[in-house]
């Protein structure tokens, strides 16, 4: 009976370690089992891929006036409000006048005196003549009175100039738009005295408008006329506008030793405003059928520059890289990847050589 026991003691010892043994055999497998690093991935694909340079700008009109008084007088009338829109010759603001109205008066009365004073001297110069003729007068008086006939026509021209002029500036007190357009802003009120220094007025046509940026001379020779070009401008929308290249300097800016690029750009809606700052995007250089990943895929790795591919195994394998053009979303891979290759795009910074990758459809790259 005793016997029996020892043997039952031995053998549930036994069990338990065989149990034990088994156990910890398969927390070592569980241990050693490789972990997948989950990725994205993209194929290599010839597109056509162009370079995009943003430059910073003001919008204004194609077509914009600023309008000055050419007369320093008091602001009587203010006839539009900005926004408003306007025809050429269209009157917008009005000046005292009372001033020049009388200088117009005092005009006239100068050209009827220089009238009669002609008048006066035609007569002399007749008597003298009959008088030369008659052997009473001499050829001294005869010059004299022919010299104030001159005189007094000389005088008649400057009275007639001077009532002119005084007109003139009359017609200087109605500040007329020189343009059909919009009113960009009215800078006086009324009771102002209008400053011939600085503007009254801006009036801008804003169906059409122009973006000057400076481009500098590494990427000026890349820009052409007609060119496309993408205006966005945050404070109507953040989709961009569809412009053109309307004109390139061919000389830089004395001061910024950069060239002006003038784009142009349709406002039929007129939601626009001239003055509101934009950015011009264009396309500095381009190639046509170019080997291209995303962005994302591309791995700077010191003074080299990688991609990681998914082989038959799904593991991981890196391939240095030389790459070209590059914009926002796809940069050229002109040698180490051909097209069709799989490349990682998300993870692809998880990832070294030969790491075990479980690739995730759908995901975004």
């Amino acid at each position: 009976m005793k016997f029996r026991r020892k043997s039952t003691y031995w053998g549930l010892m036994v069990v338990l370690m065989a149990a034990l043994l088994l156990s910890g055999c398969g927390q070592t497998e569980e241990a050693v089992k490789e972990t997948e690093i989950s990725v994205n991935t993209a194929a290599a694909q010839e597109i056509n891929i162009a370079k995009s340079a943003r430059y910073a700008g003001t919008v204004r009109g194609q077509n914009e006036v600023y309008l000055i008084a050419k007369v320093p007088a008091r602001v009587t009338g203010i006839l539009v409000n900005p926004g408003d829109k306007v025809s050429a010759g269209q009157t917008l603001i009005t000046l005292d006048s009372s001033d020049y109205q009388a200088a117009v008066a005092q005009a006239q009365a100068g050209v009827k005196a220089a009238a009669l004073q002609l008048e006066n001297a035609r007569l002399g110069l007749e008597r003298t003549q009959k008088l030369h003729e008659a052997g009473a007068a001499s050829q001294l008086q005869l010059e004299q009175a022919q010299s104030g006939y001159d005189g007094a026509q000389v005088g008649v021209e400057q009275a007639n100039a001077g009532l002119a002029m005084a007109s003139q500036q009359i017609g200087y007190c109605n500040l007329t738009s020189p343009i059909s357009g919009v009113v960009g802003s009215i800078n006086l009120s009324l009771g102002d005295t209008a400053n011939p220094s600085s503007p009254a007025a801006v009036i801008s046509e804003t169906s059409s408008l122009e973006i000057e940026v400076m481009v500098s001379e590494s990427e000026i020779s890349f820009i052409e006329v007609g060119s496309p070009v993408d205006v966005y401008v945050r404070a109507v929308s953040d989709k961009a506008f569809q412009g053109q290249v309307a004109s390139v300097a061919t000389v830089p800016d004395p001061v910024k030793r950069n060239y002006a690029v003038k784009a142009h750009l349709d406002n039929p809606e007129g939601k626009i405003k001239s003055g509101m700052f934009a950015e011009v995007a264009v396309n500095t250089i381009s190639k046509d059928n170019a080997v291209c990943v995303p962005t994302n895929a591309v791995v700077p790795k010191g003074a080299r520059t990688v991609v990681y591919v998914v082989d038959e195994e799904n593991r991981a394998r890196e391939r240095e890289v030389e790459i070209g053009i590059e914009n926002t979303t796809y940069v050229e891979i002109i040698k180490g990847v051909s097209v069709g290759e799989e490349v990682i795009t998300k993870g692809s910074t998880l990832v070294a050589e030969g790491t075990l990758v479980r690739v995730i459809t759908g995901g975004a790259n």
